[in-house]
């Protein structure tokens, strides 16, 4: 039996299953880039104005007459004499000749003999190249500018449009199959006989990992051994990770350890020293399907999802933060504890709960502390559960 630091390492050593496909661009929010971006020009392509104003040459004066006017989007105009000046607006091409931009909150324009002129009236001394954004001082043509593994957001997004990229190859989000397990669990929509209930692990797994842009595949699987087998034999042909809830503790009905191996399953590890969800099993097998199996008991269940199999998906570490907690439980000496609390003030307080069966109580969970076995730290590392 490991323990939960060993656990999320060995979790954080497993590929994510994806395969790569094409899509518009606008479609790639949140997801992970399969490909290398290059810029198709220099960044930016010719000496671009940072600020409205005047562009000049000959920063000595501090009288200019106008020759012209440029806008963003015409061709590059060009000075005609050394000792004139082109009015200019932000993101237009830096006329030729011109070496410097003087803001418009520093000129007073004024007109002599039916001709325009502008007066510097700023207090700062003239500099070349001021307010000039040169050509390729942002990259150069065929920089890589984004890297394959990149997670696209919105700046992401607009790189790849102002490369001319319509589509971007991604990796696709892995095909996930939840099951349930148990013959005392029925639907949702059921009335359950007084030895049964409801399903509500695979209804949190769901809307979880929906909640992320998955797409998951949910069923029910009964404790009996030929179903099982041919239930995840069916999954593992058309999804790469199965998630199963139950099943994997030391119950004569927990099957999932011995059909997992039976399909080729070897196990990453099996069991953690904490609680809840001690009877954790990870494994994989030789064509990168991978299977996550959780306690059936719902915090169990959530506790493991949410500590180590969401990160993993996502590409991301477990980030934790600390905060000091009361009512602390005293430390079981050889399980690490995950603990509900309360965020109140500047602290957590521990929730009273009835164990991992106990729903009712984590609803008024703000996140989990870890207390680790033996501890008797008062500030302990703190995992959030709402936004």
């Amino acid at each position: 039996m490991i323990n939960p630091n060993e656990a999320l390492n060995l979790i954080q050593g497993l590929i994510v299953p994806q395969n790569v496909q094409k899509i518009a661009i606008q479609d790639a929010l949140g997801l992970i880039l399969a490909e290398d971006l290059r810029a198709d020009r220099d960044f930016p392509p010719f000496n671009r104005a940072m600020m409205d104003g005047i562009a000049i040459k000959n920063i000595a004066l501090n009288k200019w007459l106008i020759e012209d006017i440029a806008f963003a989007g015409e061709p590059q105009k060009q000075l005609s004499h050394s000792n004139s000046a082109i009015e200019i607006m932000t993101g237009a091409p830096i006329p030729k000749d011109c070496n410097s931009i003087i803001k418009i909150e520093d000129i007073v324009f004024f007109e002599l003999a039916g001709e325009k002129w502008a007066e510097y009236v700023g207090k700062d001394l003239l500099n070349p190249g001021q307010f000039v954004h040169a050509q390729a001082s942002d990259c150069k043509q065929n920089d890589l500018i984004l890297s394959s593994g990149t997670k696209i957001g919105p700046v992401e997004i607009a790189i790849a449009a102002t490369i001319g990229k319509s589509e971007l190859s991604v990796f696709e989000k892995p095909g996930i199959a939840i099951f349930s397990t148990g013959d005392e669990i029925v639907a949702i929509h059921e009335k359950p006989e007084a030895h049964q209930i409801r399903s509500s692990n695979s209804a949190m797994l769901e809307a979880a990992l929906r909640s992320h842009g998955f797409s998951p595949t949910v069923a029910h699987m009964k404790d009996e051994k030929s179903v099982v087998e041919q239930s995840l034999e069916s999954a593992l042909a058309i999804h790469e990770i199965l998630l199963l809830s139950g099943g994997v503790s030391a119950g004569k009905k927990d099957f999932i350890p011995e059909v997992l191996e039976k399909l080729g399953f070897k196990p990453i590890f099996h069991k953690i020293a904490q609680k809840p969800g001690k009877p954790l099993y990870v494994g994989n097998r030789a064509d990168g399907k991978l299977v996550f199996a959780f306690p059936g008991n719902p915090i169990s269940t959530l506790t493991c999802f949410w500590i180590y199999f969401l990160p993993w998906v996502l590409g991301n570490r477990l980030i934790l933060s600390t905060i000091a907690v009361g009512n602390l439980p005293l430390s079981n000496p050889k399980l690490d504890q995950w603990l509900p609390v309360k965020i109140n003030g500047e602290q957590a307080e521990t929730l009273k709960n009835n164990g991992s069966g106990d729903l009712i109580h984590w609803k008024f969970a703000d996140g989990l502390v870890w207390q680790k076995a033996g501890s008797t730290d008062q500030s302990l590392p703190f995992f959030p559960l709402r936004p």
